[in-house]
């Protein structure tokens, strides 16, 4: 038996990043569903002593293109024998005073690099296994795979029996010496690995890795949409929805209206939902769909306008389908929006119905990948589209329409936000003076394509350039006719104007920390204030190199790039959020979150810069 390990550095550094870090929440429930994996304790039994008196090689029957197991072998180990290739990564952590879960599925752009070979060679099991993921670069040749009955493991409490490994760099503190191989009744190969810190340190802590594979060639790799699903299930009210709701789930919902409001909090016990005021904001959401039964007239509704009817914080990969959403109030005005969404990337909304008296049809800050299709954005008090710090968003065959007051599109510190074959009519954006139809900031910028504008009213369309593209109009503002089909642009920034506002923003930076030298006496909300402040000036300039870099370079680089971009925005958003509950919240953590969002943007600026503009003005203005 031989280990090989290309990084153990990193390999043993996992165990002691701090727990507050990541972001997690525990899924017992799912475990039990995904994981019911060894079937009964004597039967396993039986099968491993059957299978060692039979001295099998290798009972598997399976090729890249249609791979299949031997029905004999199921619940064996040599069921285990094959290729086989990641699926997804659930990594729980369980600290002090939380727990908390993050899921990485294979579609992700971030998705680990991992595969496990495992053969039988002289009634021993061997297993070759790979995981790349960022820093950590773990690979193991010939590990010996050690049968255990009855393991008696807390994430697989029922199984009957594991297969292990032993980890040659685990630290010497019990749980972590192990690898544990398991196998489902739905052939799939389940790895868990546990890393817990020296009992003596002042902050306990204990993840667990669950890493889930499928055999290569397994047909679900051609279903990328869906093979995040780990499980599905049907719900009929508001209260099973809630309950019912998991990282890696599809969730079916049967007609009916679905009242919030009318919910006892009591009855939830759900720990990835906040509750507040009669709605429910679910957190740290990972591979999610919430989808309508076909055919079937699901409505969700609260009582209460100052809350949202649907809001997510945190997460990845939430698709809504079928869907009808709105307050079940008096028309008037109201303050909390239909969707909601905060730090989530890959949103999908499709065939949706979104109503008012909510105060946006969809509202979204430092979100990324929002695509919003067939769907339906009707009777706001404010506007139809909120979007601030976010990108990559496309509105394609949507009707937005009968909204009222101020303005229906409001983009604030964006990009690559697009409208294409979509329908505004009957929206009026007129309340007072400087209410724009949309309203963008100084660096923004939308393109609409083959929209069609039909009895809007408003004083001006926009208070910056847009881009529209073969867009039509009947019976809207005088003089709207004018800007359609002209391709007007916003003026791609210049290099020079670039590097004048880097100096300028670093001016504004030293402006603030003199602040702060000076006035030891500042209170929490001045300096919350202050590190928003800093935030928002080099996040506005990042938009603006984006937006030069989007007229300069080759759509090659830019795709590339944009791949990138991606990865560091989560990453960024990972430690805003690890700062923010480094001192366990409370006031400080608008501060904490922004100053460290502030440092990494303006990193990230400077990279930008240094590569792709000016490889010495940087390092010359800091000197």
């Amino acid at each position: 038996m031989s280990y090989v390990s290309t990084n153990e550095t990193a390999v043993s550094q996992r165990s002691k990043r701090p727990a507050k870090t990541v972001a997690l929440i525990l899924m017992a429930i799912l475990m039990m569903g995904l994981l019911a994996a060894c079937g009964d304790k004597g039967e396993a039994g039986d099968a491993i002593q059957q299978s060692s008196e039979t001295g099998t090689e290798q009972n598997t029957d399976q090729t890249a293109e249609n791979p299949v197991v031997d029905e004999s072998v199921k619940g064996t180990p040599d069921a285990m024998t094959g290729d086989w290739a990641f699926l997804c990564r659930i990594i729980r952590t369980d600290s002090d005073d939380m727990q908390y879960e993050s899921v990485y599925s294979c579609r992700d752009t971030d998705a680990p690099d991992s595969e496990i070979h495992i053969r039988k060679e002289d009634e021993k099991f061997l297993a070759d296994y790979k995981f790349a993921f960022y820093e950590a670069n773990t690979m193991l040749y010939g590990a010996e795979l050690q049968y255990k009955q009855n393991p008696e493991y807390e994430g697989m409490k029922d199984a009957a029996w594991c297969m292990e490994a032993t980890d040659p760099f685990a630290e010497k503190i019990p749980g972590n010496e192990y690898y544990r191989f398991f196998i489902t009744d739905e052939d799939r190969l389940v790895v868990f690995k546990d890393y817990y810190n020296d009992p003596e340190d002042e902050y306990y802590y204990h993840y667990t890795y669950m890493d889930i594979y499928l055999r290569k060639g397994s047909p679900q790799f051609d279903d990328p949409e869906n093979i995040c699903y780990l499980d599905t299930v049907t719900v009929s009210n508001a209260t099973e929805l809630l309950n019912s709701i998991r990282n890696n789930r599809r969730i079916i919902l049967k007609a009916g209206e679905y009242n919030f409001s009318a919910v006892s909090d009591k009855d939830v016990t759900n720990s990835m939902l906040k509750s507040e005021y009669g709605a429910y904001e679910v957190q740290d959401a990972y591979n999610l769909c919430l989808e309508a039964e076909d055919g079937a007239d699901v409505q969700f509704c609260i009582e209460d306008p100052y809350m949202p009817v649907v809001s997510f914080e945190c997460g990845r990969n939430i698709k809504l389908s079928g869907i009808t959403a709105g307050h079940k109030v008096e028309p008037g005005y109201c303050s909390g929006s239909v969707l909601r969404f905060d730090n989530v990337s890959g949103i999908d909304i499709d065939s949706c119905n979104l109503y008012g008296c909510g105060t946006y049809g969809l509202e979204a800050s430092y979100c990324y990948d929002i695509n919003v299709t067939n769907t339906d954005i009707y009777e706001c008090t404010y506007g139809l589209v909120s979007l601030i710090g976010s990108g990559d968003t496309l509105f394609e065959n949507c009707t937005l329409r009968d909204s009222k007051d101020l303005s229906m599109i409001t983009l604030e510190s964006v990009y690559n936000i697009n409208f294409e074959n979509c329908e505004f009519r009957n929206n009026v954006s007129d309340a007072f003076d400087g209410v724009y139809f949309v309203q963008l900031g100084e660096y923004d910028s939308a393109t609409f394509k083959k929209c069609s504008f039909v009895n809007n009213r408003f004083n001006a369309f926009s208070n910056y350039e847009v881009t529209m593209e073969d867009c039509t109009s009947d019976n809207n503002h005088a003089g709207f006719s004018d800007m359609l089909n002209s391709s007007v642009k916003e003026t791609v920034p210049d290099k020079e104007s670039i590097l004048e506002n880097y100096k300028i923003t670093l001016q504004k930076q030293q402006d603030i920390e003199s602040k702060l030298q000076s006035d030891s006496f500042m209170s929490q909300p001045t300096l919350n204030n202050l590190a928003s402040e800093e935030y928002e000036m080099w996040d506005t300039l990042l938009n603006r190199i984006w937006s030069y870099l989007g007229g300069t370079l080759e759509e090659s680089e830019m795709e590339a790039l944009r791949t990138e971009q991606k990865n560091w925005i989560r990453d960024k958003e990972a430690k805003m959020k690890a700062a923010g509950e480094e001192n366990g919240g409370g006031t400080m953590q608008p501060m904490l979150e922004y100053g460290t969002g502030a440092d990494e943007t303006r990193k990230r600026v400077e990279e930008l810069i240094t590569q792709f503009i000016d490889s010495e003005f940087v390092a010359t203005i800091n000197t």
